[in-house]
């Protein structure tokens, strides 16, 4: 062994090996950055990894074979020492070699296909549209959609069959899209569609199975039943589907628990349609869905579903409706603990218990809760989503990401799971993926202006100025809308066109339910233009003295304290200012603000402290500033923004070589705002630095270019065109 090492020393073997797991990493580190931004196939990285690992013997290989001389590559001469024992263990290595190929050959061939087949659709995979309503005055929508989403969660429960969640499947609802074109965009390969035709206690159900290749039936069948049969039906249609994709059943047994012994069908009536105004998701739908499922459980109080709808609605009316987060949580307890009660194996109910325990802030709990529902059924998207949000509030947006992603690959046009996606993708720095999942979502829901308004926004954050302008006219020349006039001032003030953008800040007012951006874009349009009084004058109302419960009671009201703060620093009240901006500050912390809304906040502190002649208080101020950055950027934060205001706040703690590196960094990735923000404080000083100079100067040149390309469309505003996005 002592002259085997030795050898192998002298041929460089170890030399040679290192170079090249050294040259292996980068290869596979610079492709899992630049394969996703070219939209290759998920495949396509873990090829380069195989590529890479099976390259190991072969350079071991050559390297103990032969040697790089001035004369070219020669052949390896042995040592003079012991001839026979050097060459059996070069035999033995090449046998080595030669297993190792065959192994990874073999290795191929029983799992290559599916590796290589992993970007595509999935042979076991199906998507259920909507059902079809063909009822006598067409008033039996929720019962068919109903019929659709219990098929749905009856085929769920398959081992070995994927099944396209349903908010996925009912984006295609009463519009006609071709069979291969719905089996692309659900990555599905075979769909399931159908009619439902009731009349009194009588229900017929005809259900057909369709190859998404060819568009060929593959099975289609016809039931008739009386209506308090109606699981039973499920169950059947469920097992005929199995059959016809060939797949292995999960057994009688555990089949005829898909259907829900015991609920009467006067509750699963109010049940299904309850759902269906909780999809819809608006303060109305909401409130008629809670009443519904009040009285699924007045009619059947051992109904589970029924406590998991009532739950999940408290829940979704602290954001769309008006409930606080704290009556929220308060009115959900109780059906959560009862929904769990009836049935511990039910994976809806620990998502609505995760989700309650998130909006609690107990994190810890409302993981535990979601990853077993994750466990009770990992097709739950629901679950994924909403660990998505404990896990970038625990571990930073990258943990979050992975979780979005599944959910995701389950719902794939699900607006709200997209829109988290998108949003985290954008913060991580992976901003065509982003954009992607955006313009997925606004096609397959053409009605919502929330996606398009993300895609303006997302274009602006990365300095796509015009493309965030054209965006947000297309949206406003399909119908006149809140968020297309707000996405559009947010655009048309970074591109320095104030008198332009303030019109269309008075077209979003009052109309937005979410009132943050519209009282930031309001507010940086008077700073920026200088119109103090008028700042003063929006905010002179906003106690300094706001609690806790008026906060939970109106989260706007934080913003509206912290630019009261602003408002004062620019006034020269300082003392005033740093006591608004820091209780607006810590309240958003509270709230689960990120670090590119309160890093903002921490340089104006600073200004204002400095000001005050605390300069101790201010040097405090920055330092904790710059730690939130940098813990930020460790959880996987990369956004333009925030590297933008981190280099701020690094100028004014002095640390002014790594600021310019930050902000070079915040350009070349796409930041643009400078004229927004030029009116700060600290800005102002650090502008007179020559090197930010040359940047503004690219910046300018920048928004210049901009400008130029979507002026025809801003000069004739009413000849606007859908523009291509």
């Amino acid at each position: 062994m002592t002259r085997a090492f030795a050898d192998l020393r002298r041929r460089r073997v170890f030399r040679v090996g290192a170079a090249y797991g050294v040259a292996a990493w980068l290869i596979v580190e610079v492709s899992s950055v630049v394969l996703p931004a070219l939209h290759m196939p998920e495949w396509t990285l873990t090829a380069v990894v195989i590529v890479a690992l099976s390259g190991i013997p072969i350079s071991l290989l050559l390297a103990w074979l032969y040697d790089v001389t001035s004369e070219g590559l020669v052949r390896t001469a042995p040592s003079g020492d012991d001839h026979r024992e050097v060459r059996r263990v070069a035999r033995r290595g090449i046998d080595f070699v030669i297993i190792g190929v065959l192994l990874a050959i073999i290795a191929y061939l029983v799992y290559g296909q599916d590796l290589f087949d992993a970007g595509g659709q999935p042979e076991q995979s199906i998507a259920v549209l909507p059902f079809v309503d063909l009822s006598q005055g067409g008033d039996n929508e929720y019962f068919s959609d109903g019929i659709s989403e219990e098929l749905l969660n009856s085929l769920v429960s398959v081992e070995g069959l994927r099944v396209a969640a349903r908010t996925s499947s009912f984006a295609f609802k009463q519009r006609n899209e071709d069979i291969r074109t719905i089996g692309e965009m659900l990555n599905v390969r075979t769909v399931l569609e159908g009619s439902v035709r009731r009349s009194g206690d009588q229900v017929r159900i005809t259900a057909q199975l369709i190859n998404v290749d060819d568009g060929f039936h593959l099975w289609s069948e016809t039931y008739d039943r009386e209506l308090d049969d109606i699981f039973r039906i499920q169950a059947e249609i469920a097992h005929s589907i199995v059959e016809a994709l060939k797949l292995e059943l999960i057994g009688d047994d555990e089949l005829a628990q898909m259907a829900s012994p015991g609920v009467d069908i006067r509750a699963y009536d109010l049940y299904l349609l309850g759902r269906h105004r909780w999809h819809e998701r608006t303060p109305d739908s909401l409130s008629a869905a809670l009443e519904l499922f009040q009285q699924a459980v007045e009619i059947d109080e051992d109904f589970a579903l029924a406590y998991t709808g009532l739950a999940d609605t408290y829940l979704l009316l602290d954001g769309y409706g008006d409930l606080t987060t704290e009556e929220a949580s308060m009115k959900a307890e109780l059906p959560v603990a009862r929904a769990l009660a009836l049935d511990d194996q039910l994976a809806e109910a620990y998502a609505s218990l995760g989700l309650l325990r998130f909006n609690q802030g107990d994190l810890t709990s409302a993981e535990l809760a979601l990853r077993k529902a994750i466990t009770l059924n990992s097709n739950y998207s629901m679950a994924h989503m909403w660990l998505g949000l404990v896990l970038d509030k625990v571990a930073g947006p990258a943990d979050a990401l992975r979780e979005y992603r599944r959910a995701q690959a389950i719902d794939p046009l699900h607006p709200v799971i997209n829109s988290n996606l998108a949003n985290t993708l954008g913060v991580t720095g992976h901003y065509e993926e982003a954009r992607a999942s955006l313009i997925n979502v606004s096609e397959a829901n053409p009605e919502s202006d929330v996606a398009l308004f993300q895609l303006s926004r997302l274009h602006a954050d990365y300095g796509r100025l015009d493309d965030a302008t054209r965006v947000a006219l297309d949206d406003l020349a399909a119908g006149d809308n809140a968020l297309g006039h707000l996405a559009l001032a947010w655009s048309l003030m970074a591109l320095g066109e104030f008198e332009r953008a303030e019109p269309h800040l008075d077209a979003a007012g009052g109309r937005l339910s979410h009132k943050n951006d519209s009282i930031g874009a309001r507010a940086l349009l008077l700073g920026a233009q200088g119109r103090h009084e008028e700042l003063a004058a929006m905010f002179a109302d906003v106690s300094a003295d706001l609690t806790r419960e008026e906060f939970e009671a109106d989260p706007p009201r934080a913003v509206a304290l912290v630019w009261s703060g602003y408002s004062a620093l620019l006034e020269g009240r300082y003392q005033a200012a740093a006591e608004r901006m820091e209780r607006g500050r810590d309240l958003l912390a509270s709230y689960g603000a990120s670090a590119q809304d309160l890093l903002p906040i921490y340089s104006s502190i600073g200004v204002a402290q400095e000001a005050d002649g605390q300069s101790a208080a201010a040097a405090v101020t920055l330092r904790e500033g710059i730690a939130l950055g940098d813990k930020a950027l460790a959880k996987g934060w990369d956004y333009p923004q925030l590297h933008a205001w981190l280099a701020l706040l690094l100028q004014m703690d002095g640390q002014e070589q790594e600021a310019m590196h930050r902000l070079r960094v915040a350009v070349d990735s796409g930041w643009r705002d400078y004229l927004l923000i030029a009116w700060h404080p600290a800005m102002v000083e650090w502008m007179q630095v020559a090197e930010f100079e040359e940047l503004v100067t690219r910046i300018r040149v920048d928004l210049d270019r901009m400008l130029a390309n979507i002026e025809p469309l801003l000069a004739d505003e009413s000849n606007r065109v859908a523009v291509s996005r």
